[in-house]
C-alpha cells in the first residue's frame, strides 16, 4: 500500500520487504521545469518528461535505500498544463519525447497514468514521436491506449535479472521481473512496438553470468535479437557523505561525474570495470544471437562521437538511440 495524503489509499505494484513505512504522495504545485534534453540524433532531438519527483519505481542500490519516510513521491499538480507549455517551444518535427526515464508513468496512481497517456495522446497530435519506458505490468486500459496510439508510441522495458530476491534489493516497489516478461508476446501479438533494455547493473549483485545468462536466453526465446546495457548511477553528493565504501561501492568512487539532464551530478561506474564487462556480457549475447549494445545515453563517455551516413536511414526511435551507442 501507498499512503496518499489527502487520505486515498492506492495500491503499490509488488511491495518489498525491509520499508517499515511506504511512502506517502504528496501533490504540489512544482516550479521546476518538466521538460529536459536528452540527447541529440543525427536527425532528430529526443526530450524527456519528468512527471514527479522522487519516483519509488526506480532502481536504486541495495546500500543506499531511501528513507521514504523522508523522501515521500510528489506529484505536481500542473503536470500537462506545464508539459504542454514547455514543448510548446520546441520544433515538434523530427523530436521524440521519452516519458519515464526519471519516473514510472504507468504507476499504480491514477493520476500519473491518466497524465502520461493523456500527455501522450497529445504530444502525437502535435507531431511528436513518443516513448514510454516502464517497468508496469501493463492491464486492458493501458493496452487499448497504446493500440490507439499505434506506430506513434513505442516501449523501453528494463530488465536486470530474473531472481525475485535480487529484483526485490534493486526494484522493490516493482511488479516481478517474471511476470513482466510473459507480456512481451502479448505485446508482440498485438503489434505495439517495444525495445528490451538490461538495465540498472549493480557490480558484485546482478552482473553476473549465473544471473544474466538466464535472462538473456529467456529473452532470447522471446525473440529479442537486440538490447542495450547499463549500470545504475548514484548520485555523487550521497557518495561523499557515504561511510559504507565496501566492496558493492567502491566501484563509484573511483569512477566519473556527469551532469545528465541538467539536474545534480551523477557517479558512473569506473570506465575500466565496465568496458571489461560490457565486452564479457556482449560475448554472451553473441552466444545467443543477441546483438547487446552499450547505452550510450547511460555511458556518455563510451557513446559515439560521430553518425555514419547510413544511420540517418533509421526511423525508429530505438533505432536511432542504438545508433548513438557503442559496441
Amino acid at each position: 500500500m501507498v499512503k496518499f495524503k489527502k487520505g486515498i489509499s492506492l495500491q503499490f505494484f509488488t511491495a518489498g520487504s525491509g520499508f517499515e513505512k511506504p511512502p506517502e504522495v504528496r501533490t504540489q504545485n512544482l516550479t521546476d521545469q518538466i521538460l529536459f534534453h536528452v540527447l541529440d540524433t543525427s536527425r532528430s532531438k529526443i526530450y524527456g518528461i519528468n512527471l514527479t519527483k522522487n519516483c519509488p519505481f526506480q532502481p536504486f542500490h541495495p546500500e543506499f535505500k531511501p528513507d521514504f519516510e523522508l523522501l515521500d513521491y510528489i506529484l505536481s499538480e500542473n503536470i500537462e498544463a506545464k508539459a504542454i507549455k514547455e514543448t510548446q517551444a520546441i520544433e515538434a518535427k523530427q523530436t521524440s519525447i521519452l516519458i519515464g526515464q526519471t519516473c514510472e508513468p504507468f504507476a499504480p496512481c491514477e493520476k500519473i497514468k491518466r497524465s502520461a497517456i493523456s500527455l501522450g495522446k497529445h504530444l502525437i497530435e502535435k507531431g511528436f514521436k513518443i516513448w514510454f519506458q516502464t517497468r508496469a505490468v501493463l492491464d486492458l486500459e493501458l493496452f487499448e491506449n497504446l493500440l490507439y496510439m499505434e506506430e506513434k508510441v513505442q516501449l523501453l522495458l528494463p530488465f536486470n535479472t530474473l531472481s525475485d530476491r535480487i529484483a526485490k534489493s534493486i526494484e522493490p516497489f516493482s511488479p516481478s521481473p517474471s511476470n513482466r516478461l510473459k507480456q512481451l508476446d502479448t505485446l508482440k501479438n498485438l503489434g505495439i512496438p517495444f525495445e528490451v533494455s538490461i538495465d540498472s547493473l549493480i557490480p558484485g549483485l546482478n552482473d553476473s553470468k549465473s544471473n544474466l545468462f538466464p535472462l538473456l536466453e529467456s529473452l532470447a526465446n522471446k525473440g529479442i535479437k537486440r538490447t542495450t546495457i547499463s549500470y545504475i548511477h548514484l548520485k555523487t553528493k550521497d557518495l561523499l557523505f557515504s561511510t559504507k565504501q565496501n566492496s558493492k561501492i567502491t566501484r563509484w568512487f573511483e569512477g566519473n561525474d556527469y551532469n545528465l539532464n541538467g539536474s545534480e551530478k551523477i557517479r558512473l561506474v569506473t570506465p575500466g570495470y565496465r568496458k571489461s564487462k560490457y565486452a564479457e556480457i556482449i560475448s554472451w549475447g553473441k552466444q545467443l544471437g543477441m546483438d547487446i549494445m552499450v547505452d550510450g545515453y547511460a555511458n556518455p563517455d563510451m557513446a559515439r562521437n560521430s553518425i555514419t551516413p547510413n544511420q540517418n536511414n533509421y526511423v525508429n526511435l530505438k533505432e536511432r538511440y542504438l545508433a548513438l551507442s557503442s559496441s
